[in-house]
């Protein structure tokens, strides 16, 4: 007869609750309040302390107003906030998803191959995105977050 597994530690228990409660409840009422309400328009959201202090824009600046825009599905406005954020997304996801595996689990996730340069190449290109966007001349200036303009028609049937 096979032995049972041994119970999980205490501490693994306690991450798998708080994990729980984090996708649902945490989670969907954060989302449903940037759903609900733009940050762009509304000033209860936190400010960015950097840019409250130097006037420029770190590379997170909009990442807020990004989420906002991708869960209304508008990619563009997404990007126009903050397209680095865009981008790093799915890797953001990725490692976000591995650390939870990780920790319900006990066991290393599957790995993906990551070539040695990889974390410098993203390290620069982060260090590079927050001094381009800060530079005041054209077309430099589309990486600092903005509000899209849209050209609205108002003749219906048109």
């Amino acid at each position: 007869m096979a032995e049972p597994s041994p119970p999980v530690p205490r501490s693994r228990w306690a991450f798998r609750i708080v994990l729980v409660l984090f996708f649902a409840v945490a989670l969907p009422v954060v989302m449903s309040i940037v759903y609900t309400y733009p940050p762009a328009e509304n000033t209860f959201y936190p400010g960015c302390f950097f840019n409250q202090t130097t006037g420029l824009h770190c590379p997170g600046c909009g990442a807020t107003r990004c989420v906002h825009a991708l869960l209304h599905l508008d990619i563009a406005q997404a990007l126009a906030w903050n397209p680095l954020f865009v981008v790093l997304l799915p890797l953001i996801l990725y490692g976000v998803a591995r650390f939870l595996y990780e920790g319900w689990t006990g066991r290393r996730a599957p790995q993906l191959p990551w070539p040695r340069w990889g974390t410098k190449v993203i390290l620069c290109t982060f260090l590079v995105y927050w001094v381009l966007r800060n530079i005041p001349y054209e077309p430099l200036t589309l990486l600092a977050p903005h509000k899209l303009e849209r050209v609205e028609d108002d003749q219906p049937g048109s």
